[in-house]
């Protein structure tokens, strides 16, 4: 028997589905974890063992390797991941992993020979919900789609997701990925594609809300504790609104009061995974993801010295900016006057 843990967002989904696409692994159990959870969840499992999209957590880092390592005399571990590792693995775990593409892609590389050939659609829905779309693979596997439709699959997996993926809802989760992995597209599971509408349509007055609520420094922009919205979503909109190199969204931990959470957001000019760990490991916090999306949690009393030191880092970079909508507005060529 094997057991599934993934992340539970479009790319986790995706990447667990297709490997229940695999036939020796139809009847694989799907549990959903995260990074900081994955040690205590997997203490119990005595199968063989698959890890998607699950980035590794410095402070969990320790009893996750000693668990992993505990598994692995017994039976066989995959670790599919495509963030930065900052430690290895045991030896023991086959660890395929490869940033700049997501862990969707990774899977589907991985087991294409198994594979049925409508697999490259969940290939493609998993890229595009991790804003991962534009590798090589997935753009020639773009041209075996119409693209309109297929954006629309994957708007309705991601949006529908955030209506299910609180921890009452696994069941719904597992239902997600059951039917991804049997051939069914987003657009065919009706209260995914509701609850996506539900959501659309309420995020269109979050935001309106929401940029008038950010404050600003020199070269980044911040939110504390947003009344509603999903944290990735309001750190871009408030980074598309500022005009600023980075959008944070922080949030106050209720079971945790003393920690902030802190979900950052780029615009690909600066590598975040070089410049935010080194100053919030200076705090004693952890920090993680990838070049241009990352999450970070530390003490909420140093929270204005952490946003200080990296406002200034980023002044120290000399970013060159890049043009704004004002610039890119004008007409270059052709241009005829009208009379």
């Amino acid at each position: 028997m094997t057991t599934i843990f993934t992340h539970l967002d479009g790319d986790g989904v995706c990447s667990a589905a297709l490997i229940k696409m695999v036939k020796k692994y139809s009847t694989a159990q799907v549990f959903f974890t995260h990074p900081a959870g994955l040690g205590h969840d997997i203490k119990e499992i005595d199968d063989d063992l698959i890890i998607c999209d699950i980035a590794q957590d410095k402070r969990s880092y320790s009893k996750t390797y000693s668990r992993l390592e505990k598994i692995a005399q017994n039976h066989s571990i995959h670790y599919f991941d495509h963030h930065s590792l900052p430690k290895p693995l045991p030896p023991a775990v086959i660890n395929i992993h490869k940033e700049g593409v997501s862990a969707t892609e990774i899977v589907y590389r991985y087991f294409y020979h198994d594979l049925p050939e409508n697999a490259d659609h969940i290939a493609l829905l998993g890229a595009i919900c991790d804003y991962l779309d534009n590798t090589p693979l997935m753009q020639e596997m773009l041209h075996h789609y119409e693209r309109r439709s297929l954006f629309l699959d994957a708007g309705l997996l991601a949006q529908g997701l955030m209506k299910s993926n609180n921890g009452s809802r696994y069941d719904t989760l597992r239902n997600v990925v059951k039917r991804l992995s049997k051939g069914e597209f987003p657009c065919d599971i009706k209260f995914l594609a509701e609850g996506a509408l539900k959501i659309s349509r309420r995020e269109k007055q979050i935001r309106k809300k929401i940029i008038t609520l950010y404050k600003k420094r020199e070269n980044l922009a911040y939110i504390i504790n947003p009344p509603f919205g999903s944290r990735s979503k309001i750190a871009y909109w408030i980074l598309g609104h500022s005009g600023l190199y980075l959008g944070l969204t922080i949030r106050h931990l209720k079971s945790k009061p003393n920690l902030v959470d802190i979900t950052i957001r780029g615009r690909n000019l600066v590598d975040l995974k070089m410049i935010i760990p080194p100053i919030v490991e200076k705090f004693d916090g952890t920090a993680g993801g990838h070049a241009n999306a990352l999450g970070c949690r530390l003490l909420k009393e140093k929270l204005d010295q952490f946003l200080e030191i990296l406002d200034k880092k980023l002044s120290s970079l000399q970013i060159i900016p890049p043009p704004t909508i004002k610039d890119l507005i004008p007409l270059e060529n052709n241009l005829h006057e009208r009379n």
